[in-house]
């Protein structure tokens, strides 16, 4: 009989970080130290004839910490642990055999890293055999507490997250202001010019992974050897998160006509920016810049922190018209004879948000309070041509709107868009000073 590799031995671990190592994600950290106080005091849940919990549930975005956090739960919590992960999850001998060690050893945690992840057996793409390692958990009586991660809730089979199993189910968002701030921090510790702003860095790398982060780091120092300089600047620090996540700027002589394109392209984003700051002033624009990159010609880069969650139907409506005015401003600029295909993202957004309304999200005055996602299983062409007809009303209602916002504010956004052709970008407080302190109300057109 062949001996079973040492590498496939379970093998017990006790964590180093705490929740103190941890920075950020302070509502996960009190919720965690909460669970742990409910598993080391049964007593609490016998007044309500209530089970120990036997796991949770991390989920959230790649590279935020959710590994680190399961770990430092083992530590806060006086526990070793065993980790699980890649092709073993699929190695239901091995999960038997963890569990079965794990048990010798409790009270202790057993991580099930990424239970989201894909393999392929049998050359056929498939899940993690979540019914499978339900089993092995109902299987445990002793204080064995599971903590699995995941990227998204939906992809983890509810036959897991049932009672007794993975009982809690706590999501980790991204990055927040004081984790942003300690990666920056961290590249500070490197070379680096003292009049570099760390709160304006931190607002820009918003949304950004902390791989993303200690890539950031990198970057920016290998550029500056590159460049044979002695410190990183916030210009090269701003240059590289740009780069990582618009892209490499495009050269001159990639872009055909050139000149004319930035024009255009600066009319096209000045009408982003202008009416998105008047419609939608609580979402914050971290800049405006029409610098051709490989992932697009221009952008406007809005804060992470300020993305809407839950939509009421005037900032949707609002948000449509943001998305049709580069296409409004450009025809403005130049005439119908120059509509090109640069608004192609805007308006697959714009129409998928003005569909949403009207057949899921229960908005429309005509159909009324209507979600026709279960209906389409039964019936496909359930109140298509009602749907089509309010659609085509939406949208033409809401580009009309935006062309009375365009010509109202024109003179704003030719101002922005000449100072986005003199110098490329403009950011936040500048385009605070060019928009100044307008603001406007309005109603939804009532035929909506």
């Amino acid at each position: 009989m062949a001996r079973k590799k040492a590498k496939d031995t379970p093998k017990i671990h006790k964590s180093k970080i705490g929740f103190n190592d941890i920075v950020g994600h302070t509502k996960t950290k009190e919720r965690l130290k909460a669970i742990i106080k409910m598993i080391k005091n049964p007593k609490k849940l016998e007044r309500f004839d209530t089970p120990v919990p036997k796991g949770l549930l991390l989920y959230g975005p790649v590279s935020i910490g959710k590994s680190m956090l399961a770990k430092a739960f083992a530590k806060e919590a006086g526990m070793s642990y065993y980790e699980i992960s890649g092709s073993q999850l699929f190695e239901l001998s091995h999960i038997k055999e963890v569990y079965e060690t794990a048990s010798k050893h409790a009270p202790c945690v057993v991580i099930l890293e990424d239970i989201d992840i894909k393999g392929i057996i049998q050359g056929t793409i498939t899940n993690v055999s979540f019914s499978d390692i339900a089993k092995v958990l109902e299987s445990i009586d002793a204080m064995v507490f599971t903590i699995a991660t995941a990227e998204s809730l939906d992809a983890v089979d509810p036959v897991l997250t049932s009672s007794q199993k993975l009982d809690f189910l706590l999501e980790v968002s991204k990055l927040d202001k004081d984790a942003r701030r300690f990666f920056i921090e961290k590249i500070m510790e490197k070379p680096h010019d003292p009049k570099i702003n760390i709160e304006r860095i931190v607002r820009y790398i918003t949304g950004m992974s902390a791989l993303d982060l200690e890539r950031l780091g990198r970057m920016a120092a290998l550029h500056v050897v590159e460049e044979e300089k002695e410190v990183i600047t916030e210009e090269i620090l701003i240059e590289q998160i740009n780069i990582i996540k618009y892209g490499h700027k495009i050269e001159k002589q990639m872009v055909k006509n050139l000149e004319e394109e930035l024009e255009m392209t600066a009319y096209h984003e000045a009408s982003h920016a202008v009416l998105s700051s008047l419609l939608l002033p609580h979402i914050k624009i971290e800049q405006v810049t029409i610098a051709p990159r490989s992932k697009m010609l221009g952008f406007v880069s809005y804060s992470a922190d300020d993305e809407l969650s839950n939509v009421t139907k005037e900032e949707l409506f609002n948000d449509v018209c943001v998305l049709l005015a580069g296409r409004v401003g450009k025809i403005k600029k130049a005439g119908m004879e120059h509509m090109d295909s640069g608004a192609i993202n805007d308006l697959s957004q714009a129409s998928l948000q003005v569909y949403a309304a009207i057949s899921n999200l229960g908005m429309d005055k005509e159909l009324g309070f209507i979600n026709i996602d279960s209906i389409a299983v039964l019936d496909n062409y359930f109140l298509s041509q009602q749907i089509e007809k309010r659609f085509l009303h939406w949208m033409d209602v809401a580009k009309e709107h935006t062309i009375k916002l365009v010509d109202k504010h024109w003179s704003i956004i030719e101002v922005l868009a000449l100072k986005l052709i003199e110098q490329e970008i403009v950011e936040s407080d500048e385009l605070s000073k060019i928009i100044g302190k307008k603001k406007i109300s309005h109603k939804i057109p009532d035929s909506l």
